[in-house]
């Protein structure tokens, strides 16, 4: 059913597309001269160059995007010679790239060409309603460029991205039976920063338009190289953070590694503290952070001293517990050195063994000031914990954590946190995820880390160890982590 839902939209986004193309008034190219002519082509050049050396984007860690500065001379172009010079840039652009450089399924690109199309159409007729003019069929047309242009050069923009956003969420949530708001939802989330960027350089394009005016097709061939530089600026940067990425993923393995008893560890409680975050009604962004920070709590047990420490089966002495609480701060300046994460996730890094009471460290945060996701993932951290088997003990039973959740609710552990696990499937789910790792341990040659897929189940990927969860000691009632 699914299937045949998106064959409609596609069906219909390719219907729709060329009834736009039906609609845009052609009559401009009829007035074209030759510099007008050649100015456009060098529009379009630009597109496609862009468009064919698009930078590839991973979104989210579950499938991948591009950006490229195509939105320059396609801001551009329809400044100078308007809604039907937009389309067919971005048409032949989109077209050259789907087809020739990437070579997708035909199916899929003739969804990207339609909706950029249409897309294209639904933000020219705005910019046409409010006023918008091609500058290039206008005398003393660099007096309006400033003035009457500037509103509908913006709503062009505006128009366009979100027309563009729209019709990828619509086709990302009928393929996977999602809502459509929490698509659109997540998808400006994940590429918001790509489109942030779009609308930061699009005053080039009132430059190139400026100069086209000034100087002819000399004036855009200008503009050409510093675009080069923006399109290098966003390779660098993309390579960057892949990059960080998978070094922080091998930095997360090698901690596992060391410790048999913390294969999937980080995985499941990052899984569990975006789940947590999501019951408590957070924000799509902040928990996108929490989730991340949940992923790499643990950080700073990279160095060499930690490893004896946390393979001890015996109490800790002074001095190996001032060792294992520097874990904290060791991975926020691992963090902070390393790449740049945004200050929240930093936070919830170093103060994720801080308690309600002010009795947890590095700091004696208590409540309140203790950051909401290092509350979410300190009740993960000894959740899953708890529900893990050790040397010396079998893994608590589901009731037996209930009762310590509730215990030392608003002690160590947050009331808010503490009532959406314990008031929701969310902590019988996880001990099910929790107790399906134990059996895949149980056998020889299977691993238990967990790849969490978008609806939120896990299965079974590559990995190294056995076991699952941490060491912990149990002072006064209360369940540490190390």
């Amino acid at each position: 059913m699914k299937a045949r839902l998106v064959h409609i939209y596609i069906a219909a986004m390719c219907l729709g597309a060329l009834a736009a193309v039906s609609r845009v008034d052609w009559a401009v190219f009829a007035s074209f001269d030759l510099a007008s002519a050649v100015g456009f082509a060098v529009l379009v050049g630009m597109a496609v160059f862009s468009e064919g050396w698009a930078v590839r984007l991973s979104v989210g860690g579950q499938g991948s995007g591009s950006t490229s500065v195509t939105f320059i001379p396609l801001l551009a172009s329809v400044q100078l010679f308007g809604v039907g010079a937009a389309v067919l840039l971005i048409a032949v652009s989109v077209l050259f790239a789907e087809f020739v450089v990437q070579r997708k399924a035909v199916e899929r690109a003739l969804f990207n060409v339609a909706q950029l199309i249409i897309a294209t159409f639904v933000a020219g007729w705005t910019f046409t309603a409010l006023g918008g003019t091609a500058l290039d069929t206008l005398p003393q047309a660099g007096v309006h460029l400033g003035t009457d242009q500037l509103l509908p050069f913006m709503a062009f923009g505006l128009v366009f991205l979100a027309a563009n956003h729209a019709a990828v969420s619509l086709a990302i949530a009928l393929s996977q039976g999602l809502r459509f708001s929490e698509v659109l939802e997540q998808m400006l989330g994940r590429s918001g920063v790509a489109s942030f960027q779009d609308l930061l350089i699009s005053p080039i394009a009132i430059v190139v338009a400026f100069l086209y005016l000034q100087m002819g097709t000399p004036g855009i061939l200008v503009v050409f190289f510093p675009l080069l530089f923006i399109r290098h600026a966003y390779s660098d940067h993309s390579r960057l953070r892949e990059a960080n990425a998978a070094l922080l993923k091998a930095l997360v393995k090698a901690i596992e590694t060391r410790d048999p008893y913390t294969s999937g560890h980080s995985l499941r409680v990052a899984h569990l503290a975006k789940r947590i975050a999501e019951g408590m009604g957070l924000p799509r962004a902040v928990v996108g952070r929490i989730e991340q920070a949940a992923l790499l709590h643990d950080i700073g047990k990279i160095e060499a001293p930690y490893t004896p420490i946390l393979s001890k089966p015996t109490s800790l002495t002074k001095e190996e517990r001032a060792v294992i609480q520097s874990h904290v701060t060791k991975g926020e300046e691992l963090l902070r050195n390393l790449s740049s994460f945004p200050d929240d996730v930093l936070r919830i890094v170093r103060h994720h063994h801080e308690r309600e009471d002010g009795q947890g460290y590095p700091d004696g945060l208590k409540g309140p000031e203790i950051p909401v996701g290092g509350r979410i993932v300190a009740v993960c951290d000894a959740v899953d914990a708890m529900l893990s088997d050790r040397p010396y003990r079998r893994a608590l039973s589901l009731e037996a954590v209930r009762r310590e959740l509730k215990e030392h609710s608003g002690r160590q552990f947050s009331p808010d946190v503490v009532h959406v696990l314990v008031n929701t499937e969310l902590l019988d789910e996880y001990a099910d995820l929790i107790r399906h790792s134990r059996r895949l341990d149980d056998a020889p040659n299977l691993a238990a880390g967990y790849r969490l897929t978008p609806n939120q189940a896990a299965t079974l990927t590559p990995g190294t160890g056995s076991g699952a969860g941490r060491r912990l000691r149990k002072v006064s009632g209360a369940f540490w982590a190390r």
